[in-house]
């Protein structure tokens, strides 16, 4: 009998329709869930993924710059790879940008954390690595795939914690 298939059928467009006049209620399959979870999942691998590779930098020579505000900036591999990996040119962005700060300018090391609440807002704060902040900066929302990184910026190179 074929006759509750249509009806079915039905049912399942007018959720379908529902759910695009209101996204902020999720109609979808069983399916769709699992697709969800599976995402959630894979964004968690692909942090602990990137967590792994971050912690085996250890050579803090030049590997690559990265230039915004006028103001150029080199960079190490390992924050390259963090750059390329993760998409936060923003991030190196931001660390040029308030070059243009004198109190950040004159640290002959600075201390750059980036922390990323479940919201996924974040902070930027750039410190002497004493617990001074000089610079901080709320981030309304981000895609950053850690829930924390530290960068050392010291006479234009910036380095993980880990390159010394």
């Amino acid at each position: 009998m074929k006759g509750p298939e249509p009806r079915s059928r039905a049912v399942s467009a007018s959720i379908d329709i529902l759910s695009r006049s209101a996204p902020a209620i999720f109609q979808g399959s069983d399916d769709e869930h699992r697709m969800e979870w599976l995402g959630v999942g894979l964004q968690v691998a692909f942090a602990e993924r990137l967590r792994q590779d971050l912690a085996g930098y250890r050579d803090a020579e030049p590997a690559g710059r990265h230039h915004h505000a006028g103001v150029t900036l080199q960079l190490t591999e390992g924050v390259m790879h963090l750059a390329n990996e993760a998409g936060c040119f923003w991030l190196l962005d931001q660390v040029c940008a308030a070059q243009d700060d004198p109190a950040v300018r004159r640290l002959t090391v600075q201390i750059w954390t980036l922390g990323v609440s479940r919201d996924r807002s974040a902070a930027l704060a750039c410190g002497d690595g004493r617990g001074r902040v000089l610079h901080d900066r709320a981030i309304a929302w981000t895609d950053f795939p850690l829930t924390a990184v530290a960068l050392r910026v010291e006479a234009g190179l910036v380095a993980l914690r880990s390159e010394r």
